[in-house]
């Protein structure tokens, strides 16, 4: 099922000026050092990944509706772009591997969630 029939949530303008906000932002939280008493759970990283990733594939679907998988390929590299940002321009964080497998599966909830959408969309017209 293609994502041509769904109908983005915001208007495309709005989903676009937040996905580049959010894209900031995410990028800042990474860099900066976070507090150990911020974290409540051993894994709340790794959800805190998934949770962004899903917002930032939820954002860009709504701003590129016809335009799922290139969005979800940009934001893959640009979760990669920000583990290697850790590793090599910090000295407080670390680019971990798995951090990248957490965005992923953001993108992939967040691609079932689009594709249940459309599915729900179709079925609706």
């Amino acid at each position: 099922m293609s994502c041509m029939n769904c109908v983005p949530i915001l208007p495309s303008t709005l989903s676009r000026a937040c996905f580049a906000v959010a894209l900031i932002v995410i990028f800042i939280m990474a860099m900066i050092p976070l507090p150990e008493v911020l974290n409540a759970f051993s894994f709340q990283d790794k959800l805190e990944h998934s949770a962004a990733f899903l917002v930032l594939m939820l954002l860009g679907w709504s701003g590129w509706p016809n335009r799922p998988w290139p969005v979800a390929a940009s934001l893959l590299l640009y979760g990669v772009l920000i583990e290697l940002a850790q590793h090599f321009f910090t000295l407080n964080r670390v680019g971990d591997p798995w951090d990248v497998v957490a965005d992923s599966s953001g993108l992939l909830i967040g691609g079932w969630l689009i594709r249940l959408y459309g599915r729900r969309d179709a079925l609706s017209a």
